[in-house]
């Protein structure tokens, strides 16, 4: 990667990368000034240091409580929208922010932050104010399959799937408010999402697999550590509900930090954990060969490697899609991780607020937003 001049970069890479195009558009790989960075070290993302080129410019920041954007009067692309400023909240108490909406203090309110039945009642209040779409996000349980001995046997982990309702999750336990994940990890709405091939639900062939392993009824499994993350309560207590009433296993969760939970996925892995994978670009690449190295370092297949690694260098699109679907067919039939649920993004917005758009990837297009006299 070289800078030819001052306003051209060129990458090169080591070989068709179908997916680049989308890195480019993911934070981690902008451009920054060098003689930025160089002059104000740490401080280079200060009010007054920063150098962005975007529709907007940060104009205040008050740490832990907001970020104040105001229109980049220089911005190269022609405007739709009508906003000034904006005003980002970084308080995340749920009641606060519900407060803040319900005095008209916020245009909008991004509900996910609010407990299930919290959503329930904003919703039915605000009736009128609420719009969701997908997100590019999935949900899944995490099997330590090397150092854990039942989730070695691929019959366990194929059982604890099939005892899974998913339909039930998403559309009662979690009231709507996410997709069942019946096809494969990667979620609808990305290139390369696979519908139907994930291990339906089945009471009857989950507790016929079980016994198989030699845990007939439940008898004879041991007392494991699952670690759940903070705010998926939820999808802990179903599986473990659901495990019990069709296994007779009882799988305790103990929540903690995501701290905790990360360093514990380093250095002493617990049995099973509860993980949530967002989209960095949208392609399946981000899911199947990203996720899968990072946080499921202990399962391998090699004929899932192989056709992760021919689909990043092939360049026909449609065939990319069919290699990972077939690398989809693998992961569920092996299952190293159980997909439970697919992000959703449930919010209220404003009346007066026209044209905002939904992003998969949970974007803000601002520059296209009018907000009408009210």
């Amino acid at each position: 990667m070289r800078a030819i001049d001052a306003v051209t970069l060129i990458v090169e890479l080591e070989g068709p990368t179908n997916y680049f195009p989308h890195l480019l558009a993911f934070p981690t790989t902008f451009s920054i000034p060098r003689h930025v960075v160089e002059k104000h070290g740490e401080a280079w993302a200060e009010v007054g240091h920063i150098v962005t080129n975007g529709p907007f410019r940060l104009e205040d920041w008050r740490r832990e409580e907001a970020l104040v954007l105001y229109r980049n009067l220089t911005y190269h692309e022609a405007w739709r929208g009508n906003v000034e400023r904006i005003e980002l909240m970084l308080d995340d108490d749920p009641a606060t922010l519900l407060q803040m909406y319900e005095a008209g203090a916020l245009d909008l309110l991004h509900l996910h932050l609010l407990p299930v039945p919290e959503m329930d009642r904003a919703r039915q209040r605000y009736a009128a104010d609420y719009i969701s779409g997908p997100q590019l996000l999935t949900n899944y349980v995490w099997f330590n399959n090397i150092t854990s001995s039942p989730f070695k046997d691929v019959r366990v982990r194929q059982a604890l799937a099939l005892a899974i309702d998913k339909e039930k999750l998403a559309n009662v336990t979690l009231r709507g408010y996410a997709y069942p994940a019946t096809g494969g990890f990667v979620p609808p709405g990305m290139p390369g999402h696979a519908p139907g091939v994930g291990l339906a639900y089945d009471p009857e062939r989950a507790c016929q697999l079980l016994a198989e392993a030699g845990y007939p009824g439940g008898r004879g499994f041991p007392t494991l550590e699952a670690l759940n993350r903070p705010n998926h309560e939820p999808l802990a207590k179903y599986c473990r509900l659901g495990w019990h009433e069709v296994l007779g296993i009882d799988i305790p969760w103990e929540t903690v930090s995501l701290a905790t939970l990360f360093d514990r996925y380093d250095h002493m892995p617990p049995d099973l954990a509860l993980g949530l994978w967002v989209a960095d670009y949208p392609d399946p690449d981000c899911y199947l060969r990203i996720c899968i190295d990072s946080e499921n370092r202990n399962w391998s297949n090699s004929v899932y490697e192989q056709l992760i690694e021919t689909a990043r260098q092939v360049t026909d699109q449609a065939e990319r899609m069919r290699l990972y679907e077939q690398a989809e067919r693998i992961l569920a039939e092996e299952a190293p991780i159980i997909s439970l649920t697919y992000g959703r993004i449930p919010l209220l917005l404003k009346p007066w607020v026209k044209e905002y758009q939904l992003s998969t990837m949970k974007g803000q297009f601002w520059k296209d937003v009018i907000i009408e006299p009210h």
